[in-house]
């Protein structure tokens, strides 16, 4: 729907445009994004603010055959076959050596395979991407004191909050663990969200 609305909405300008004889690049260019936005604007929101765990796994599972957006609900569902499929498929399609790591990052977290996660974590470029996932190995290595210095770096509070969840669930402080992971979760937005709410429906019972 949305496709044929920015169609209608191309036509009009083009009119538009053509009834005023303008013909300014500034101004066919800004008519052009203004489309886009209108064209991307539902997904962006979907992807980056939505807050509806309901509504955000209908669109996940509406994109299936997207493996950027099935990797997010393979993850939160624990499909070990598909996180370990779609990842193949990223990893073949993506070169880029940043993306690369993340991919193989995150597939060997979810594996629990430490030492894999520690070949590629320094590759990753963002650096609180990289933050976050050299505090994901040293909690699963029990190096609780080191997450926390990395932590203390951190500035995107559900990753933070999230991190210390886990911290807390390794010290066995289950109510400490339990509210961190309230905070982290109403901190997220988006896909983030849906995998901490899964995540946290398991461990926590939310």
């Amino acid at each position: 729907m949305r496709y044929i609305i920015a169609f209608l909405i191309s036509l009009v300008a083009f009119f538009v445009l053509d009834y005023f004889d303008i013909n300014n690049i500034l101004m066919i260019g800004l008519m052009f994004i203004i489309i886009l936005i209108i064209i991307l604007a539902p997904i962006l929101y979907t992807t980056l603010l939505q807050t509806d765990e309901d509504k955000l796994e209908r669109f996940l599972l509406k994109n299936k055959k997207n493996p950027h957006f099935y990797i997010i609900y393979a993850l939160a569902n624990e499909l070990d076959e598909e996180v370990n499929d779609i990842t193949e498929a990223l990893l073949h399609k993506y070169k880029q050596a940043s993306r690369q790591a993340t991919y193989s990052v995150v597939r060997a977290l979810y594996f629990k395979n430490l030492q894999e996660a520690k070949v590629h974590v320094n590759q990753i470029k963002p650096l609180k991407y990289k933050l976050y996932y050299q505090s994901i190995i040293l909690i699963e290595e029990d190096d609780l004191d080191g997450a926390e210095i990395l932590i203390e770096q951190m500035k995107t509070n559900w990753m933070r909050y999230a991190l210390l969840a886990e911290i807390e669930q390794k010290r066995n402080h289950l109510s400490n663990a339990r509210n961190y992971a309230h905070q982290a979760r109403s901190k997220s937005r988006g896909l983030q969200r849906y995998i901490l709410h899964k995540t946290y429906e398991r461990e926590f019972g939310f």
